[in-house]
């Protein structure tokens, strides 16, 4: 989280985002000092639940894929997908591409 934290300070976009866009989202009837806490938790809250959302989904998805079941159908989807990608490429290697569906860019029309 340091990381982030530290990239997030030295990025000149977060600096232009809370400079520019950020003070137009809290009310402007609230003191100066309430005004900007409530920008700052505005956009430290996506920052900061964004990374625990990810760890919860990874880890009940992590049960769910551990399953000798789960393991073999995602297996056996992988190389049947594998098998009909490499057979994709390997009929299409001989043709040429539909100029219709994809032209050159000097066919290009204006």
């Amino acid at each position: 989280m340091a990381t982030g934290l530290v990239g997030n300070a030295l990025n000149p976009k977060i600096a232009v985002f809370c400079s520019g866009r950020l003070p137009t989202l809290a009310p402007p009837q609230l003191p100066a000092a309430w005004a900007m806490r409530i920008r700052v938790l505005l956009h430290a809250t996506p920052t900061l639940t964004r990374p625990g959302g990810y760890a919860l989904l990874l880890s009940r998805a992590g049960r769910v894929l551990d399953k000798p079941g789960t393991r073999r159908m995602l297996g056996r989807t992988t190389g049947v997908v594998l098998i009909g990608l490499g057979l994709v490429a390997a009929t299409a290697a001989g043709r040429p591409a539909d100029p219709a569906r994809h032209p050159a860019p000097g066919d290009i029309e204006s």
